[in-house]
């Protein structure tokens, strides 16, 4: 079974994107998909709502296992974008559209308000792309209120009686990833 915060970890997210940080941190194979997740020195910073520190371990040591350069909120410049959409399809083509224009950025996915919530208290964000309802009762505006961070509403109808507060551009989902792009770049630059 598979740690259900996995999502929301910078270190499961940095260690499953490479091959070669999975043999170096295969130690964190038992927290992250072998049942021990609830002894996750992460896990358990995650689940009490603190910010966990970047080079903290599943075991609780301390290692730098993010690349120099590399994406985190400790990282001055670094680029950190939030997608948020319960569209998964939705959500992984934003996310990869901005990996295609920021390859060095740090690009984290959530499915539901609470996840992308959680996110937020964590750390902070270059840009935050979001779809307009995200289950629950929900809306773009819910986490506008929790993040002031340039913003991207990415929606399969513009919203026409919702208020776009100002760093706020809004792209249909069907006018592709070059009007994603674009909206991304205006508000964050090259």
């Amino acid at each position: 079974m598979g740690c259900p915060k996995s999502s929301a970890c910078v270190f499961a997210a940095t260690v499953e994107r490479s091959i070669v940080k999975r043999v170096r941190y295969s130690a964190a194979y038992p927290y992250c998909r072998g049942g021990r997740h609830d002894e996750c020195a992460l896990y358990i910073a995650l689940g009490r709502g603190e910010s966990v520190p970047h080079n903290l371990m599943p075991d609780g040591s301390v290692s730098d296992y993010l690349e120099e350069g590399a994406s985190s909120t400790h990282v001055r410049g670094a680029n950190r974008f939030l997608v948020v959409d319960d569209s998964p399809v939705f959500a992984t083509i934003a996310a990869n559209s901005i990996r295609l224009r920021y390859p060095n950025a740090q690009v984290v996915q959530c499915h539901s308000f609470d996840e992308a919530a959680q996110e937020l208290a964590a750390g902070r964000f270059t840009l935050i792309v979001s779809g307009n309802g995200l289950g629950g009762g929900k809306t773009f505006q819910d986490i506008r209120r929790l993040s002031l961070a340039p913003m991207v509403l990415f929606t399969g109808w513009p919203p026409a009686e919702t208020d776009v507060p100002d760093g706020c551009r809004v792209v249909k989902k069907d006018a592709g990833p070059d009007a994603l792009s674009a909206a991304i770049t205006s508000l964050v630059g090259a």
